[in-house]
């Protein structure tokens, strides 16, 4: 009995993890790097920010062919990003893909060390009324989380 109640719950739980989210979110656009590759095909190397999020969270990409002919993009835009989550069970965590910036698809090669994305909240340290250094957090703290659901990893 108590395995037909475990084996549905266990199913949900499955279920849970496995789950593609979508997000939609504002990216302002830092740099774009006109790329080249050994075939002559032109790409960018762009560095975005999340424009709504607390603290300082980044996403590099590479972008492709199909994207660079597509987009006018330049360092300033700020663009609507759609963003898709899905639970990596070789992680064990989130991965996030951006499928779409501004009017365009956007499609990056997973396994391309050149995309990633990087977090990190900074605070002053004070002392005696004094600002004395700076510690930032580069782990995804709630704070963030909560107001860029995205930028989760478990």
């Amino acid at each position: 009995m108590k395995l037909l109640l475990a084996a549905p719950l266990l199913l949900l739980t499955v279920a849970a993890c496995s789950d593609v989210k979508k997000y939609t979110t504002t990216m302002e656009v830092e740099t774009i790097e006109p790329l080249t590759d050994e075939k002559g095909v032109k790409t960018w190397a762009l560095e975005l920010k999340y424009d709504e999020c607390p603290g300082d969270a980044r996403r590099v990409v590479r972008a492709d062919k199909g994207f660079a002919q597509c987009a006018a993009v330049k360092p300033g835009d700020k663009l609507k990003a759609d963003i898709t989550a899905t639970w990596d069970r070789e992680r064990g965590s989130y991965r996030t893909e951006l499928t779409k910036l501004g009017e365009c698809a956007l499609k990056t090669d997973r396994k391309d060390e050149t995309n990633f994305e990087m977090v990190q909240l900074c605070t002053d340290i004070v002392t005696t009324g004094s600002v004395v250094g700076v510690h930032c957090d580069r782990t995804r703290p709630k704070e963030m989380v909560d107001k860029c659901p995205w930028l989760k990893r478990r």
